[in-house]
């Protein structure tokens, strides 16, 4: 059944070609696209998010959905200080990416930056060098829509 308040211009072959729409519908289109120009583009990975402390990273799993890798991609920003109770291995893994210019000073935006795309065994982890503390990466990115991993149905044993 057609909606007789829109019309359709046809071809010579009876094909429609265009609609001439009403003007409210017109509007209600143009806020669509209004907000869907402000979302990110889904390509093949769908990318989460975590913002902490004025830093924002971004990443996607990668692998299994019960036990994700997680990669966080370049230009991503990680807090300058961890704190006190960040596990040793948390730290040294942070003080490896300054070595080898993985992590680099942002000192414009006070934190540091991501150079490269980098792979974690999981999204704790990846949040952790992120955050400078411990977090389950599973609860803390979240994507576009406000999932978190978890609720997206990452995380979960079979």
């Amino acid at each position: 059944m057609e909606d007789k308040s829109i019309q359709f211009i046809t071809d010579k072959n009876g094909r429609k070609t265009h609609a001439i729409i009403p003007i409210d519908v017109y509007k209600d289109l143009l806020s669509i696209k209004s907000i869907l120009k402000h979302t990110a583009t889904l390509g093949s990975n769908e990318l989460y998010t975590l913002t902490i402390k004025n830093v924002t990273a971004t990443g996607y799993p990668s692998g299994t959905r019960s036990k994700p890798d997680f990669i966080v991609l370049r230009n991503s920003q990680a807090v300058l200080m961890e704190t006190g109770s960040v596990p040793p291995h948390i730290q040294a893994k942070r003080e490896e990416f300054l070595g080898d210019g993985t992590l680099a000073l942002d000192p414009e935006n006070n934190c540091f930056i991501f150079t490269k795309d980098v792979r974690f065994q999981s999204p704790s982890s990846a949040a952790a060098i992120v955050s400078g503390n411990v977090r389950n990466g599973l609860d803390v990115w979240i994507n576009r829509e406000g999932f978190s991993l978890k609720r997206s149905g990452f995380g979960l044993k079979k």
